[in-house]
């Protein structure tokens, strides 16, 4: 035998209660509270008691909220979030002193990341953050040394032009490197007299090896590369360049090359003038035969 019995869903036999929502005014007469929505004879009841407003059962009441601190706390979390976003708070990513990170950033005025120019043997570089690859080999000590000296007067001129809000690196080469630090650091007074002591002690020796240098220095995506050497050998091929075309493509860097020679310019700058063409940059040729410089005090 089956026995069938209707199921009940829902609120069961309980009556329905209108559902609505209730506005309360304050006035000189007291609290006025009207209901709207719900049962179509809900309407508006002056000097009502929040007792006579059906909202919910009591059972479920839970303690008083307050719009108040509902909308303070909405608009605190929006006002706070703007200010972080745009840095008004006073914190950013970075310091202006000590070691920065990538250098490619947008700047906002004179702040971090601010674009500036730097002149480097007449080069020119448009950018808020510069490396400066330089050749240190032993054949930058012919003619009396004057090639490494000349080269360190116009690196230093350059460094001491840039802002604190640039940044920078010096990577020195031969066959192997001697960066000044592993990223880009920004051109505080104090990291700028580092650098030039640091410049000035290095020396010059060794071989030489063109393309970890490079690779090396636009690994840290500086907007700006001054390049020097007075070694067409090794000579870089096709390859390579285009190798280096590629990273600078990534890190948006322009590259301008220095040579240094004895004598009139042999050639059309062969590998070191395609490596500028290449990466948006110049190439500059220098007989250091022409140099009158003095040696460093």
């Amino acid at each position: 035998m089956l026995t069938w019995r209707p199921g009940t869903h829902g609120t069961g036999a309980e009556k329905d209660r209108p559902v609505g929502i209730a506005i309360a005014h304050q006035t000189n007469d007291g609290s006025e509270y009207s209901l709207e929505g719900g049962s179509s004879g809900a309407g508006r009841s002056s000097a009502a008691s929040p007792e006579s407003v059906p909202l919910a059962n009591e059972n479920d009441a839970g303690p008083p909220i307050s719009i108040d601190s509902i909308v303070s706390a909405l608009v605190g979390n929006q006002t706070g979030a703007a200010e972080n976003a745009s840095g008004l708070d006073g914190s950013s990513g970075n310091g202006l002193s000590g070691e920065g990170g990538s250098a490619n950033s947008t700047g906002r005025g004179p702040g971090k990341g601010s674009k500036s120019k730097a002149d480097f043997f007449g080069l020119v570089g448009s950018g808020s953050s510069f490396a400066y690859v330089m050749d240190r080999s032993d054949s930058m000590n012919s003619y009396e040394g004057a090639p490494l000296r000349y080269a360190k007067r116009e690196l230093l001129k350059s460094l001491e032009s840039l802002n604190e809000y640039n940044q920078f690196q010096v990577v020195f080469y031969n066959d192997s490197l001697s960066p000044m630090s592993s990223r880009m650091i920004f051109a505080t007074e104090s990291n700028k007299s580092r650098a030039a002591n640091f410049v000035r002690n290095m020396p010059g020796d060794g071989g030489t090896a063109h393309l970890p240098a490079l690779r090396q220095a636009l690994a840290m995506s500086p907007e700006v590369l001054f390049f020097l050497t007075d070694a067409d050998d090794p000579r870089l091929s096709m390859a390579q360049l285009l190798d280096i075309q590629r990273l600078t493509e990534i890190s948006r860097t322009t590259i301008h090359t220095v040579q240094f020679n004895l004598g009139p310019a042999a050639n059309d700058g062969s590998w070191i003038r395609k490596l500028a063409e290449m990466n948006r940059g110049t190439y500059k040729y220098i007989d250091v035969t022409t140099i009158n410089q003095p040696p460093d005090k």
